[in-house]
């Protein structure tokens, strides 16, 4: 795998982050350290709250605590829908499930169809369910 690797990477065909998601490992690695067994309500409310958190400026020591279900989106990331998408497809890749295409997803109009964190951690919870 290693001499491959260094053959992909001389190309430009493979970069680390397509090898590796960091984001990923450390959001699984913060789930693992919870001691409580959670209920796949709030494993999801979790990641969307971690991966969110990594995607927005912002000051929190624990993002818990300052973001809820009730949260506008378009607030949090301040309009900036391509950071929105980044979120979005962290936590697909994440749960495994496939992200809905731009259009579908947007229906006319950047977070036209999930518009609140809530909306986000509903619309994952029913994709992984249907797994």
């Amino acid at each position: 795998m290693k001499k491959y690797y260094g053959i992909l990477i001389i190309l430009g065909v493979v970069r680390m982050a397509d090898v590796f998601d960091f984001d990923v490992y450390k959001t699984k690695q913060m789930m693992k350290k919870k001691k409580r067994p959670q209920k796949l309500v709030y494993e999801i409310y979790l990641t969307a709250i971690q991966f969110i958190d990594r995607n927005i400026e912002s000051t929190y020591d624990d993002p818990v605590e300052h973001l809820t279900t009730d949260m506008r989106l378009e607030e949090i990331y301040q309009g900036d829908y391509e950071r929105f998408l980044a979120t979005f497809a962290s936590l697909a890749k994440y749960w495994g499930i496939d992200a809905l295409p731009h259009a579908e997803l947007t229906r006319g109009e950047p977070f036209g169809q999930i518009k609140t964190i809530g909306d986000l951690c509903h619309y994952v919870e029913k994709r992984v369910k249907s797994l």
